[in-house]
């Protein structure tokens, strides 16, 4: 691995300041000063120093939460209790972010991961990443809302259509929909724009990634390589 990126991964610098401070003298590779940060090392065996510090590195951590109700979807809050509070104390340690935020009231699939570019992948309208959910409402389900969603909602409050949605009715007061845009409250206020009233709200998957049905609410646990590869990770 280039020791721009090891340094870079570990969250000590940004690519351009390891390049201008490695030419300053600010990296060392087993006691060596080296001042092309496009050399190759071996995180395992090499022993770098940046700018004094040791550069203690560790891969990326990418995590799947089956997230409870009651919990802000933060990494910290002055008033609520948030999701991080699942988390062991090495995973508090690291400088995790959080990928789709759920309301509070929302349970289901929530990935955080120290990856910036996974986040963004992940939040990116641009990337138009299905979220699914799982929604039970009110009031009976009617037919006509397959075809309001996919035209997209007007939202009224907000004066905008909502991106076109798919709306899937497997029950009379339960339904999959699959939206592409992570706008506040946004399956809730689908059906609220079409008289009905959301009750309970979980998401099931991202993209093809699905909630692991063996992880019970409140536990997480890391994303294997095939799931990561769902993404292009």
């Amino acid at each position: 691995m280039r020791v721009d990126k090891m340094i870079g991964n570990s969250n000590l610098d940004t690519r351009k300041n390891i390049k201008r401070n490695a030419k300053k003298g600010g990296l060392v590779i087993n006691g060596q000063v080296v001042k092309d940060t496009s050399v190759h090392v071996d995180p395992e065996v090499d022993e770098v120093y940046y700018m004094g510090e040791l550069v203690d590195y560790f891969e990326n951590i990418y995590l799947m939460v089956n997230k409870p109700k009651g919990l802000v979807s933060a990494t910290r809050d002055e008033d609520e209790p948030t999701v991080m509070q699942l988390l062991d104390d090495f995973y508090l340690s690291l400088d995790l972010s959080i990928a789709g935020r759920l309301d509070k009231d929302t349970t289901g699939l929530l990935l955080m991961s120290t990856d910036g570019k996974f986040i963004h992948t992940i939040t990116s309208p641009n990337s138009k990443i299905e979220k699914t959910y799982l929604a039970k409402t009110r009031d009976k389900i009617d037919q006509s809302l397959i075809e309001e969603f996919k035209n997209g909602v007007y939202i009224s409050e907000d004066n905008y259509t909502a991106r076109p949605a798919s709306l899937e009715i497997l029950d009379d007061r339960l339904a999959k929909v699959k939206i592409t845009e992570g706008k506040f409250h946004l399956v809730k206020r689908l059906f609220s724009n079409m008289g009905n009233e959301v009750l309970s709200l979980k998401r099931i998957a991202i993209g093809n990634l699905g909630l692991d049905p063996s992880l019970k609410e409140g536990d997480y646990r890391e994303l294997s390589p095939n799931e990561l590869s769902l993404f292009g990770f």
